[in-house]
């Protein structure tokens, strides 16, 4: 593949990482904990409004028992070394003139009116389809994707855990549900399973260009 040494390295990465189901249960390291994380804060999101925050945690306390129950008892959430919690804000955060908007949009040049009279027509037509929490919880899964492939990069398994309550989730981490919604959970460690085979479809079968 005539491609940079480093586009390769992310293939491989992409290639090695599976969904890890059963991990030793060991704590990584803050190091390696700061970059997953890291990988999560640097991804994109619509219109740069971060609409998440990241919540982690690490095996042995309660509030990890409370979110193994809380994922139907997952033995990945038991065991794994560090568990995020991805939450968004709720719809209201997202109206132009809300003190979420205002205190993101100050950060992009002209400030709120230049963001706003950019942003307003998109926030109306999400507004009116009713999909602004569809909207924000699907920007997790880019971090939550970066994440995963960033930590397979650095040896780390993972796993996306989308089954679980989401009201004991929030429960469990003190998150008040009028303000916040569940995105995503991820899940970091070393396997303590065989690694299974990566099955993917065919590019042949999945890839078609119009031109």
């Amino acid at each position: 593949m005539n491609v940079p040494a480093a586009a390769r390295d992310f293939l491989a990465a992409m290639e090695r990482r599976y969904a890890c189901k059963l991990y030793d249960g060991a704590r990584l390291s803050p190091e390696i904990e700061a970059y997953i994380l890291e990988c999560g804060r640097l991804s994109p999101s619509s219109f740069g409004l971060e609409p998440w925050t990241f919540i982690a945690n690490h095996p042995g306390g309660p509030v990890r028992e409370a979110m193994f129950e809380a994922c139907f008892a997952q033995d990945a959430v038991k065991t794994a070394g560090l568990v995020v919690a991805i939450l968004v804000r709720r719809a209201a955060s997202y109206d132009p003139d809300s003190a979420f908007v205002l205190e993101r949009a100050e950060r992009f040049p002209g400030g709120h009116p230049v963001f706003r009279a950019d942003y307003i027509g998109y926030w109306q037509f999400l507004k009116d389809e009713g999909r602004l929490e569809e909207w924000a919880r699907a920007q997790t899964y880019i971090a939550a994707a970066n994440m995963m492939t960033g930590a397979a990069f650095a040896g780390v398994d993972s796993c996306a855990i989308e089954g679980y309550k989401e009201e004991s989730i929030l429960s469990a981490l003190d998150a008040d549900p009028s303000s916040w919604r569940v995105g995503l959970v991820a899940v970091f460690g070393r396997k303590a399973e065989e690694r299974r085979e990566k099955i993917r479809t065919s590019a042949s079968a999945l890839i078609q260009y119009r031109d």
